[in-house]
């Protein structure tokens, strides 16, 4: 292995590896499928680049995250490796000189989408390729089983029929034992070496807290951090409303979400990282490859819908190792919010049905006919067609993709947005010029709050009935705007293209999935249960309860989570009895909250909710819906 080291050291600069990593780099050497299941900050990349360039030829590298495929390049050219990336949006024949420097240009690495090897121009080039490993990032997206499954991963197999005799590397930060069994099945991988390390945080301490003033909590845990923080909430407009909130209590905070766009992105990200705001408030659009040591605390605002999504948004604290936080906060409900939004609307068999029958019958596509048609698919209009619930139509028609049935775009639930870049006065002498820019640029200001601070959602179909424009000169006059330079948009025409995979069987199509989506339906609902009972759980370390989710049976208690805290806090019976006596003391004047009756005692918080749970069990006091505590 001195071969490997020498390669570390040259072009990274280390001079010893993280636990497992030379193992797994071993196994990769000695062309065997190899699995990799590495916390996050464990080092999973080097796992597969430092083998490959212990190689001759080069690397494939499949990725489903754009943002992590631009940096992992960027970082590999900076240390003079040749590295290249087949993104969406290029021509065709800038596509053809990509490829042909990766055949003939002595590259190392080849990073793309699993979309991308669909591509018949992208597979032939590979063919010919001198390819030595075939690297499979975020791996648990190949199986329907994991959270973050995508159907185009089920294309990555066509690379061990390209180069059936070269060994596959899977990794991935987040795997039950179910999806990893699963994962290695899809792969088609053959006797896998499986190398999976603890995934226990020594140095994180996950913590939960019910809690009626998050805002509150997220200050008091914020005031005093020296390093970065990430807030997790649910929706855009909380992503907004918070970082404001924040700002305003002297936390320099931006917000980041998939609405924004690229180069926003970018800059915010690059604000962050340089630490000239400590606090990204971010929707889960803020996710993998999101690579930054000196996160100190995770605080999420609202219950994730999975664990292993929580477990991944979490781990981006304390990747240098220092301690830090993960905090989630919570009342009665947003328990009842996760479950209405995550179990409540999955679609059934007979929802797929319905969905699938109005979907053929509003494109008309015949009985036995449409397999592989393509068309523009307005998912408001849909509904609205045939007046459908929009979360579960929503649901089902993920559902439909996920299952092979019809194929949505990648566009499918976004919006098109606007964002007005000049002052308001100017853009009234704009209007002034033109009567339709005029009508059509008013009614959105009016219709659109904030909409010249940050990029917008709008409703195409709301400006043409509230103008009495058509579509085409609402989008002329939108786009003349553009070049005036009087707004930024992007324009979403459409919500998707749909794609029917199948020929139109109506109830056979489902009938042949019934199994599959009441499987996942079980699932999903798991997942919900299992995230409500790690938040109920007090009795048991955190960390413990976590990594058993992921099938680590040995792990030993943390010490540093607030369960392991609130053990360790050991009051006398008579300690008990005196703070029980001052809390009813303070409820017969008032109903209070945990922080109010906090704020007027001398106890720690842990001491002081300990004692609430002993008295609401023994029945003494009671929850308003405020979360205000009363005697019973």
């Amino acid at each position: 292995m001195t071969n490997v080291r020498d390669i570390l050291n040259k072009y990274w600069g280390y001079t010893s590896f993280k636990p497992m990593q030379e193992e797994i780099m071993a196994s990769v050497l000695d062309g065997k499928d190899t699995v990799a299941l590495l916390p996050t900050g464990g080092g999973k990349s080097l796992c597969f680049q430092v083998p490959a360039l212990a190689m001759d030829g080069i690397c494939i590298v499949v990725s489903p995250l754009v943002a992590l495929m631009g940096d992992q390049v960027n970082a590999l050219k900076e240390r003079g490796i040749k590295a290249l990336k087949l993104t969406g949006g290029i021509s065709f024949d800038e596509l053809n000189t990509l490829l042909d420097n990766a055949l003939y240009g002595n590259y190392k690495f080849l990073y793309l989408s699993p979309e991308r090897l669909q591509q018949e121009i992208v597979q032939n080039y590979i063919k010919q390729m001198n390819v030595n490993l075939i690297a499979v990032d975020e791996a648990h997206c190949i199986s329907q089983w994991g959270n973050d499954f995508r159907p185009a991963y089920k294309n990555i197999t066509v690379l061990r029929d390209l180069h059936p005799l070269v060994p596959i590397i899977a990794l991935t930060a987040t795997a039950t034992p179910e999806v990893l069994e699963d994962t290695i099945s899809e792969l088609k991988m053959e006797l896998p070496a499986i190398f999976k390390n603890s995934f226990a945080r020594e140095n994180l301490s996950y913590q939960v807290f019910k809690e009626d003033d998050k805002l509150y909590r997220t200050e008091q845990l914020l005031k005093n951090n020296k390093g970065s923080a990430i807030v997790y909430v649910r929706n855009r407009k909380g992503t907004i409303e918070i970082s404001e909130q924040l700002n305003s209590l002297g936390i320099s905070a931006t917000f980041y979400h998939g609405g924004i766009s690229a180069k926003d992105k970018a800059q915010k990200l690059t604000s962050w990282r340089n630490a000239r705001v400590s606090t990204m408030v971010a929707t889960n659009a803020f996710g993998m490859g999101i690579d930054h040591a000196n996160v100190r605390f995770v605080i999420h605002l609202q219950i994730p819908e999975s664990l292993e999504s929580y477990f991944q948004e979490a781990g981006r604290a304390g990747r240098d190792g220092e301690y830090a936080a993960a905090v989630l906060l919570y009342n009665e409900y947003d328990k009842i919010y996760v479950k209405q939004q995550f179990v409540e609307s999955l679609p059934t068999t007979s929802d797929l049905k319905k969905i699938y029958r109005t979907l053929n019958n509003y494109f008309q596509i015949p009985y036995g006919e449409g397999e592989f048609s393509k068309h523009n698919f307005g998912f408001s209009e849909f509904c609205k067609t045939y007046n459908l619930n929009t979360l579960l139509a929503y649901n089902a028609l993920n559902n439909l993709d996920r299952l092979g049935i019809v194929q949505l775009s990648q566009e499918f639930g976004r919006k098109s947005t606007v964002q007005f870049l000049i002052s308001s006065e100017k853009v009234l002498t704009y209007f002034e010029k033109d009567i339709t820019a005029s009508v059509i640029g008013k009614t959105i200001l009016r219709i659109y709050g904030g909409i010249f601070e940050m990029p917008t959602s709008i409703n195409l179909d709301l400006i043409v009935s509230k103008t009495g424009q058509s579509i085409e000169t609402v989008i002329t006059n939108l786009k003349k705007m553009e070049r005036d330079q009087v707004i930024e948009m992007t324009l979403q025409i459409t919500d998707a293209t749909l794609t029917f995979l199948v020929p139109r069987e109506d109830d056979k199509t489902i009938n042949v999935i019934s199994r599959e989506v009441e499987a996942l339906n079980r699932k999903k609902a798991a997942q919900v249960n299992s995230v409500l009972r790690y938040i109920e759980n007090t009795k048991t370390c955190r960390s413990v309860q976590l990594v058993s989710y992921f099938g680590e049976t040995t792990a030993s208690k943390c010490g540093v989570c607030s369960v392991c805290k609130g053990q360790a806090s050991k009051l006398s019976k008579k300690e008990i009895q005196q703070l029980a006596t001052q809390i009813l003391a303070l409820l017969e004047e008032a109903e209070l909250t945990s922080r109010e009756i906090s704020e007027r005692l001398t106890f720690t918080e842990t001491d002081i909710l300990k004692v609430l749970r002993l008295l609401m069990d023994s029945e003494k006091i009671k929850t308003n819906p405020k979360n205000q505590y009363y005697l019973n």
